[in-house]
């Protein structure tokens, strides 16, 4: 008897050795505590693999890359060209470039790289 290809994926947890890794999502949060605004980034929906006993995520390479240029890409809007973060999948809450503010960014419909490639060929 031949395993799935899903059985074959699904391995014992890393961090509590006694659940599974299965196939889901979760949410990754930033602070920017180290500067003066104090701006927080939430990225939500991010394709991981979840323990089903302790809820360890684990996050693949390629999504971190794009998880990271999300947030790069939210920081420097936020602070240069706040109008420019009102796109899908996005949510402000505070007033952008001020202290205290917070971004939730949905990882699959969010599109801020174009946004900031645009913005530097402007200058």
């Amino acid at each position: 008897m031949s395993e799935s290809k899903a059985d074959a994926k699904t391995t014992e947890c890393p961090s509590c050795l006694s659940g599974r890794m299965e196939e889901g999502t979760t949410t990754l949060t930033f602070p920017e505590s180290h500067v003066a605004n104090g701006m927080i980034v939430v990225v939500t929906g991010v394709p991981a693999e979840i323990c089903d006993v302790c809820g360890e995520a684990i996050v693949d390479s390629e999504t971190v890359e794009r998880v990271n240029e999300l947030v790069k890409d939210a920081r420097y809007l936020w602070n240069r060209f706040p109008d420019r973060l009102y796109v899908e999948g996005v949510t402000v809450g505070g007033e952008p470039g001020t202290e205290g503010g917070v971004v939730r960014i949905d990882y699959d419909t969010t599109k801020l790289t174009a946004g900031r490639a645009a913005v530097r060929g402007e200058g």
